[in-house]
């Protein structure tokens, strides 16, 4: 009976972060802002191509810092999985192992801010208002 419980309570842990993986990477719009933030950038503003030399660069210096967050995102669920798997329990290496995929969620989500502000700062005053309009939407803070 006991185990028949702790079975239950591992797969309803690992049930309950593949929905929140899901509801991030799908629902959330993660990608989809982070499309609409290229097309803005590379369709709807007139970059100079000292500008559009400048965010190309920042573009790939952040996919490849992405690249190294999701690889550290993975590796974590990994460790999660076989840590609960092998306590079978709330244990504390359990919540070290959910801390580590907190903070490569927490890496990248500055990360990807920090890239917003350096294409932001690439921009001319006016091209910065039209970006500044579609950053508000896309955070849900347009007036």
């Amino acid at each position: 009976m006991l185990r028949t419980g702790l079975v239950a309570t591992v797969l309803g842990l690992l049930g309950g972060f593949l929905g929140v993986w899901l509801g991030l990477t799908f629902l959330a719009g993660g990608p989809a802002v982070e499309t609409n933030f290229h097309d803005l950038v590379h369709e709807d503003l007139v970059l100079t191509q000292h500008q559009e030399a400048a965010i190309a660069m920042l573009e790939r210096e952040f996919a490849t810092q992405r690249a190294n967050d999701e690889a550290r995102m993975s590796s974590a669920r990994h460790v999660l999985a076989e840590t609960l798997l092998r306590d079978q329990a709330l244990s504390a290496d359990v919540t070290r192992a959910a801390a580590d995929i907190h903070q490569a969620m927490g890496d990248l989500q500055l990360e990807t801010l920090s890239h917003i502000l350096a294409m932001r700062a690439e921009l001319d005053p006016d091209q910065r208002v039209e970006f500044d309009r579609h950053l508000a939407r896309a955070l849900d803070a347009a007036d």
